[in-house]
């Protein structure tokens, strides 16, 4: 649970850094939520603002678990935060649109169906590890297989987020 905890936690946080890190970049997002949510400019970027704002409640949610230990809260809004962008993805898909997602900045790969199952698998992860979390919050994990899951995290956080470009090396 805890791996799981912490990739989503990086994926999100690397998500949040990588669309604030310039002015441009945000803007950059701000017309790919137009455009895949096929929104009206009024709205795209109080909408853009408040992916942001959730996805860095997410991580929060996800880093610091209530008092009690207990993360199934933040487990369960990553997963449906990522199911909500799949369905985005989908339906614009479905319209055909060809924009780049800029979910992690500066890729500038067009939407296609290798980003609906990279949410869909995360989606999977975040539900494997609500269901697996106790309300107690479990116990405490050993420094050794604590730094294990954090290693493991992080490779799997890079793989997600370099998805296009590994997939654009591999080609």
């Amino acid at each position: 649970m805890l791996t799981v905890r912490l990739v989503l936690t990086g994926v999100f946080l690397v998500s949040v850094l990588t669309k604030l890190r310039t002015r441009r970049a945000f803007g950059d997002f701000t017309t790919a939520v137009r455009r895949l949510g096929g929104l009206p400019s009024r709205f795209a970027t109080p909408a853009a603002v408040v992916v942001v704002a959730v996805e860095a409640g997410t991580v929060v949610m996800l880093a610091a678990p209530g008092l009690d230990g207990d993360a199934r809260v933040g487990l369960l809004l990553a997963g449906g935060l990522l199911l909500g962008f799949a369905a985005v993805l989908v339906a614009a898909l479905r319209r055909g649109t060809t924009v780049a997602c800029r979910c992690f900045g500066g890729s500038g790969e067009p939407v296609n169906r290798r980003h609906v199952a990279r949410n869909v698998v995360l989606v999977a992860c975040a539900v494997a590890g609500a269901a697996t979390s106790s309300a107690a919050g479990g116990t405490p994990v050993a420094p050794p297989a604590a730094a294990l899951c954090l290693i493991g995290a992080s490779v799997a956080v890079g793989a997600v987020v370099l998805l296009d470009d590994l997939v654009h090396l591999l080609r």
